[in-house]
């Protein structure tokens, strides 16, 4: 159930910006009188889910979710439809509208998704505002492991900045930490300290997944698990976990670490109780596991910024600018990880395992915006076979006054192809060696 649910939300995902993007490609084109001959989401090989011809144009369904298309009479595509191309130009073809007209139409799709991304994170941030971790808040600063160790952070630490610029969310800290490298900034008591950062904390950073830096809150009783050795103790829901064998808690991760170091050992829990202290003694089990989960207090350390309607707009346009920079960002960050990078990219089944196993539509949306923001800055690149390698030649034909040959736009589609075709097989390949080996 958790795989099908995962998969729902990808491809409802994919189809809403594929939709919207291929949308804009057909919309823009029927503005200007072309005829569109196929709408398609999702590519079609062979056969098709699902289709209807309506007016002109054939409406469908592919089986194969890596995208959608739609077949522009008289234009040079990845259909390779060359015995079209040698017929007289028509006036409802691509090929006969004004290269400005052209270009309108290739950016179409782009120009949506944007749009779409724009809207969604203008309506999160109008509904929900911002939540952010504020460093300034957290007391006993963040948990310190064996990683934040090695990065020189000690026990009390809190991350207040990178590279000599501050910060008050502690999400923003870690992802400049973890693109820009440099010097991390950490509050030492009344001082300030700068640790380097190391290529290889980068990589833990990676490793961590958005977890780097964890509050370290207190930390209390959410649920005692049956047949489980806390279900046999004195420890009860709404205790509050102080030190484990007289060892201060550093975090959910240091209780997890500190209780599976004691397998088959008894170990004490000081505990707080309402207002009392107590002390339980709890027997491990085999597998490191007493069996609670976790509660953790976090109103006191989260802001919420709010935001006025036209205040929203604003953020939405930047949110979407700068998502697209920081993948770009994040790209250049993983070049210079060298044969370490390959395991950090996903492509479809990479994103498909990340995806939650229960449906929130507040994740939904903003992953939405996300890959919508992401296609756009994709598809705009000078590829041949993406829109911006239409782009391109259109733009260069309305600066020289010279269109490029069919011939030559034949070619750069077929090189554009093997490029895509390549890249895909890299993408998947890497899915599949991730999946399997990491």
């Amino acid at each position: 159930m958790d795989g099908l649910i995962k998969a729902i939300q990808l491809i409802l995902i994919l189809s809403i910006i594929v939709i919207l993007h291929e949308g804009g490609h057909f919309a823009a084109a029927r503005f200007f009188k072309t005829k569109v001959e196929r709408f398609f989401l999702f590519f079609d090989v062979s056969f098709a889910l699902f289709k209807k011809k309506i007016g002109d144009t054939v409406y469908g369904i592919g089986w194969l979710p890596l995208g959608g298309y739609v077949k522009i009479a008289g234009m040079i595509d990845e259909s390779m439809d060359k015995e079209q191309m040698k017929s007289p130009p028509q006036p409802w073809e691509f090929r006969s509208k004004p290269a400005w007209q052209r270009l309108i139409i290739m950016l179409a799709g782009i120009f949506v998704n944007l749009i779409l991304a724009i809207l969604i994170f203008s309506v999160l941030t109008f509904t929900n505002g911002e939540n952010f971790v504020n460093v300034n808040k957290l007391e006993n600063g963040v948990v310190v492991d064996s990683a934040q160790l090695d990065l020189g952070m000690l026990p009390g630490d809190t991350p207040v900045g990178v590279n000599g610029e501050r910060y008050d969310d502690l999400a923003k800290i870690s992802m400049k930490a973890l693109i820009d490298g440099g010097t991390l900034d950490v509050k030492r008591g009344n001082e300030i300290v700068h640790l380097p950062i190391r290529k290889q904390d980068q990589v833990e950073m990676l490793e961590a997944k958005g977890q780097y830096f964890t509050p370290n809150v207190q930390i209390f009783v959410d649920s005692i698990l049956p047949n489980l050795p806390a279900s046999k103790s004195d420890l009860a829901k709404g205790d509050a976990i102080k030190a484990i064998n007289g060892k201060p808690v550093n975090g959910w991760s240091g209780v997890v670490k500190e209780i599976s170091t004691h397998k088959n050992q008894t170990i004490q829990l000081q505990v707080e109780s309402g207002n009392q202290a107590k002390t339980v003694d709890i027997r491990v089990n085999a597998e490191g596991k007493i069996g609670f989960s976790p509660a953790m207090k976090m109103d006191n350390i989260i802001d919420i910024r709010e935001f006025n309607f036209f205040e929203s707009i604003g953020k939405g346009v930047e949110k979407t600018f700068a998502t697209i920079t920081s993948q770009v960002q994040s790209i250049g960050m993983l070049w210079k990880l060298e044969g370490e990078a390959t395991k950090y990219l996903s492509g479809p089944i990479g994103i498909a395992r990340a995806m939650p196993t229960t449906w929130d539509w507040t994740f939904f949306w903003s992953f939405t915006a996300l890959l919508s923001a992401w296609l756009a800055f994709v598809n705009i690149l000078p590829i041949p076979g993406l829109d911006g390698g239409h782009a391109l030649f259109t733009i260069y034909e309305m600066i020289t006054g010279h269109k490029p040959s069919d011939k030559f736009m034949e070619i750069m589609q077929m090189v554009g192809a093997v490029i895509l075709i390549g890249l895909m097989i890299f993408i998947f390949g890497n899915d599949i060696y991730n999946l399997i080996f990491n």
